[in-house]
């Protein structure tokens, strides 16, 4: 059965890596998994926001790093969505995962880029462990050396591999990493993609599917896959089509 990841927390009905967006996904019990975005703040906290700017998605300006998390809280991150979402603070990664904690599964994405944030993987990996969520979570990234210092940091965390395309030596690439997840941009899902990895003991993901025809195609491929979507309620309705 299609298994559903709220992208940025139910993003679709409330403003994207906010605690509103995660509550509201955390509360359904058809939802699979929640899925946020870290940065590290000046001072060195995992904080939950998407972009490495603030412009988009806050009433600040600048590099997230620029800001220590005490600056970074008092800013605004839910006006943009909806005038009523306009308490709504940059969460902390500690915040959200207390709140997910025993209630549901958690992708936890590295914003990392060529060593961008010095110490993300000791910050996070820490903060799993202070809270025991080792096999409550799964952090995957786009930078595949940042994911595999997890593992030499904790071995018993699980880790995903995200690209945007299909590469080469793809299993190859999963098995040296040790990858339990490994996550494509939905519109490069192939039935022979998915058939590539049926001897490899990993999780397909497809990403950010928001179209329920794109959900229904993606069914037809693999019954098995894991969608992540700001509207996780079009995968649990639509999944019900293909049983």
């Amino acid at each position: 059965m299609l298994k559903a990841v709220a992208h940025r927390g139910w993003s679709g009905k409330a403003p994207e890596n906010t605690i509103a967006a995660f509550s509201l996904a955390i509360e359904d019990t058809s939802i699979y998994a929640i899925e946020l975005d870290v940065h590290l703040s000046k001072d060195g906290v995992p904080v939950v926001i998407h972009d490495y700017t603030l412009e988009r998605t806050t009433n600040g300006k600048g590099l997230v790093s620029e800001y220590t998390v005490e600056e970074l809280r008092t800013l605004d991150v839910g006006r943009w969505f909806d005038e009523s979402f306009s308490n709504e603070k940059i969460p902390l990664l500690e915040e959200v995962l207390k709140l997910a904690k025993g209630k549901t599964k958690v992708f936890i994405e590295l914003k990392q880029k060529a060593r961008f944030y010095k110490d993300i993987e000791v910050k996070v990996v820490e903060l799993i462990q202070q809270l025991e969520m080792q096999q409550e979570v799964l952090v995957i990234s786009f930078d595949h050396p940042s994911l595999m210092k997890m593992k030499e940091l904790d071995s018993t965390i699980q880790i995903g591999l995200v690209y945007l395309g299909v590469t080469t030596l793809q299993a190859e690439q999963i098995q040296h990493t040790s990858a339990s997840y490994i996550g494509l941009h939905h519109e490069f899902i192939t039935k022979e993609f998915v058939d590539s990895l049926k001897d490899v003991d990993v999780l397909v993901g497809a990403w950010t599917v928001n179209d329920a025809d794109a959900i229904l195609k993606l069914g037809k491929i693999s019954s098995d896959l894991i969608i992540t979507t700001n509207y996780p309620d079009l995968v649990v309705d639509n999944r019900n089509l293909l049983i």
